[in-house]
């Protein structure tokens, strides 16, 4: 999966981490101590994109740290168990990183923004955490094969490491959007809030048919039964006009 971002040979560095050294490493809590042991399979370092093997500038101001870009795989051995086991790992790294899970033959990506913490500057508050769906590199997905080749570094232009950064993560939730229009669609990092913003207000939406559906399932009396199909319907309809807004 690595491949695919194209990273700078200079870069790679391909270092395993025990789980011993990654325990020692940040402060976990019991649960992420579990996952741990039981479900983390292996961790690697696979790559440290800095000034001096990538010729781009590092960044750095009172908010922000981007002297290096972080690549790291995480083998687990359970999908259900990503997202602990990618927030814990995103705790123990200050640097931005590119975090990917893999899972038996299929993978995911997970990023976030890492401030840093004004009152103990060596520390890193994460924010907008985000992972892609799993996804496989062998199938006949179209989506994923067109997205996929839209990752390589070597043909993003910026100045600064977090240029590099904050463009990689504008293409990772175009995967999201394609699944929703059924095609693939090319980022825009001009109109990447608004892809988000209509990908929330999609889940949102769904969350509330679910429950109306429920709610349908077990009401008795007829006028009820209507207005509450009623307003499945108007919310079905918004559904498909933010899915439209995606394409």
């Amino acid at each position: 999966m690595i491949s695919y971002f194209n990273i700078p040979p200079g870069a790679s560095i391909n270092v395993p981490i025990t789980k011993k050294q990654f325990g020692e490493k940040v402060a976990l809590s019991g649960v992420e101590k579990r996952a741990l042991r039981e479900e983390v399979e292996r961790i690697t370092m696979k790559a440290l994109l800095q000034t001096r093997n990538t010729g781009i500038q590092s960044y750095n101001d009172r908010e922000y740290n981007y002297d290096q870009i972080v690549f790291a795989e995480v083998d687990i051995r359970n999908q259900s168990k990503t997202a602990i086991i990618t927030t814990m790992m995103q705790k123990a790294f200050p640097s931005p990183m590119f975090l990917i899970a893999h899972c038996e033959d299929a993978y995911c990506v997970n990023w976030c923004v890492k401030r840093i913490n004004q009152t103990d500057r060596s520390k890193r508050v994460i924010e907008d955490e985000q992972t892609t769906r799993y996804f496989t590199l062998q199938g006949d997905d179209t989506i994923v094969n067109d997205w996929l080749q839209t990752l390589d570094s070597s043909k993003i232009a910026c100045s600064t490491l977090k240029e590099l950064f904050d463009a990689l993560s504008s293409k990772l939730p175009m995967l999201k959007v394609s699944d929703e229009t059924g095609a693939f669609i090319q980022a825009d990092t001009l109109n990447e809030i608004d892809y988000r913003t209509v990908l929330k207000k999609l889940q949102e939406n769904r969350k509330e048919q679910q429950s109306i559906i429920a709610e349908i399932k077990t009401e008795t009396q007829f006028n009820r039964t209507m207005k509450l199909n009623t307003c499945l319907r108007r919310l079905q309809n918004q559904e498909q006009e933010w899915r439209n807004q995606l394409k």
